[in-house]
């Protein structure tokens, strides 16, 4: 069992380095960049803590894949394979509840154990995969597969926007319906099989192009009911609204500049700093855009043409 935790610290090292990155010095600038994402989640809402109960249980809701499960029941015993769950689960919990402990926010603490504990029985994406329809289907896979296994953080945004309306909070609305933005842009994170690419016969270019149209019919689809309760329960802030709604358009388009910029590799290090610095200085991000278009195209070009 030490064995196993020593080969997946290896195995982050590893890919760390691969990124270009000193392991020690990417391992303490994650943790500095959580710290302050979490203070900065706490200084804005009024309910961080929710928010970091969700983000917190949707991390180690993805420890229990079924293919990762099976893998772990061929190396170690019944009993075994229980406890390298509950310590898996609870390291993934520890950041979280070592910053809701110095928020002093016992009553989260006191929820989020006891369901990192019982989440190690479970296989919690065995079925989901296969039961739950989008309406995606006539669209390439990104939203079809992100959505099925996001659909319940999605419904976590469409309550937070439903909560604002009846409180009248309208910055908890807007946080939600910007949180289906964010969550769409996890479904461009990994690079597809080079295959995917090749079997269209259009110019690099244009493959961007229709990238974009299909992730903005998709987006559309995902979010419209929540633009629309916001207009309707917000009609003083209808601008906006609008304004936060477009400039999602843009994020999420470029994140799919991101992602084949690098392909067919996924981002590294520099790229993805880059690409957080663009996200937290707007302005910045047209540039950024036009940087990872043209290097998008140098990417698929010997692919496509």
């Amino acid at each position: 069992m030490k064995y196993y935790f020593k080969l997946q610290y290896n195995r982050l090292e590893r890919w760390l380095k691969e990124m270009g990155i000193n392991p020690k010095i990417g391992l303490l600038f994650g943790m500095v960049l959580f710290i302050l994402s979490s203070k900065f989640l706490f200084h804005k809402t009024e309910y961080a803590n929710w928010i970091y109960l969700i983000v917190a249980i949707s991390l180690i809701f993805r420890l229990g894949d079924r293919k990762r499960n099976d893998n772990l029941e061929s190396i170690f015993p019944s009993q075994d394979n229980f406890v390298v769950r509950l310590i898996e689960n609870g390291l993934y919990a520890l950041p979280f509840i070592s910053f809701l402990l110095f928020e002093k926010d016992f009553l989260t603490v006191f929820i989020l154990i006891p369901i990192a504990g019982l989440m190690a029985f479970f296989r919690t994406t065995q079925y989901l995969n296969k039961t739950i329809p989008t309406p995606f289907k006539k669209f390439p896979y990104e939203f079809i597969v992100g959505f099925r296994k996001t659909c319940w953080l999605v419904i976590f945004a469409y309550f937070l926007i439903i909560k604002s309306i009846h409180v009248g909070n309208y910055n908890l609305g807007l946080f939600g319906l910007a949180l289906i933005f964010v969550i769409s842009m996890f479904y461009y994170q990994k690079p597809e099989p080079e295959f995917f690419v090749w079997i269209h016969s259009c110019q690099a270019s244009e493959f961007l192009k229709a990238k974009f149209l299909n992730s903005i019919i998709c987006i559309s689809i995902l979010s419209f009911l929540g633009l629309i309760g916001m207009i309707m329960g917000f009609s003083s802030n209808w601008l906006t609204t609008i304004f936060v709604y477009l400039g999602g358009y843009i994020i999420l388009g470029s994140m799919i500049m991101a992602k084949y910029s690098a392909y067919p590799h996924e981002m590294n290090i520099p790229q993805g700093v880059l690409y957080a610095l663009s996200l937290m200085f707007p302005p910045m991000l047209l540039i950024t855009i036009w940087l990872f278009y043209t290097k998008s195209i140098k990417r698929l070009k010997p692919i496509l043409e």
